[in-house]
């Protein structure tokens, strides 16, 4: 088959025209590669190996394209080829490309987003690490990036959160209000030793506001059905269930 002209096209792109009226669209280093911009002839079994070739590339710019609007991680690059039902051997050549020009770092990822969750989220060390293994970085890689989240910038976090939500406080006894804060904190991924050093130093009692208002919404609910000693046991009762052990009948 004989190249009959070239036509140059945005992104890098070459349209090859052939005299059986066939074109192919084709990226630069391809061009260059098979020096096809010399050649006026080409074979099938060349043209087939070219074409195979030049997908390598075309899977290589889609995954560059995506890592110029965010940084991903490899295997976040991996799943977004697949989905665009690209081969392995389209993918693994895209991936060892974009890996030696460093546009492909899981470490610089994991040092990137351990550094943005201090700064910008509420997450504990231990959900972010689960939430950087969901995104196939490894301990290797993520491990060095942990070590800017020290224990005194968990403790500084904890306490914060701790002294916020005590504030925002409007319905709970210290009790429940002290598992509460235990509970979430360890869910976001802080630790619980240094939850309970920060809960153990801080006085956290009852306030009578909100167990009188407890305590009136509940005689308002309960004095419906019971009355005298039955509605103040279940009175006393549900107050204990809420944690307010210490109050007088108001």
């Amino acid at each position: 088959m004989k190249i009959e002209k070239f036509k140059k096209r945005p992104n890098g792109l070459y349209t090859i025209y052939l005299d059986n009226f066939n074109s192919y669209d084709f990226y630069e280093e391809i061009i260059l590669k098979y020096e096809l911009l010399l050649t006026k002839n080409i074979e099938e079994d060349e043209l087939n190996k070219i074409i195979t070739d030049n997908k390598n590339y075309e899977s290589y710019y889609q995954a560059l394209k995506l890592l110029k609007k965010a940084i991903k991680t490899k295997l976040e690059v991996i799943k977004y080829l697949k989905d665009k039902d690209y081969s392995k051997e389209n993918i693994n050549l895209s991936i060892k490309m974009l890996e030696k020009q460093g546009y492909l770092n899981d470490k610089n990822y994991a040092k990137s987003y351990v550094h943005n969750s201090i700064i910008t989220t509420t997450k504990g060390p231990k959900k972010i690490i689960l939430e950087l293994e969901k995104k196939g970085v490894e301990e290797k890689d993520y491990k060095e990036a942990l070590e800017e989240y020290t224990e005194s910038i968990e403790k500084e976090k904890i306490e914060k959160l701790i002294s916020k939500k005590i504030k925002s406080n409007h319905s709970k006894s210290a009790k429940i209000l002290k598992q509460k804060l235990l509970q979430d904190l360890t869910n976001n991924g802080f630790s619980k030793e240094i939850i309970m050093e920060v809960l153990n130093s801080l006085s956290i009692t009852d306030n009578e506001e909100i167990a009188r208002k407890e305590y009136q919404k509940y005689y308002n609910k309960l004095s419906k059905k019971y009355s005298g000693r039955e509605l103040e046991y279940k009175l006393k009762q549900k107050m204990y269930s809420l944690g307010f052990k210490d109050y007088n009948d108001f």
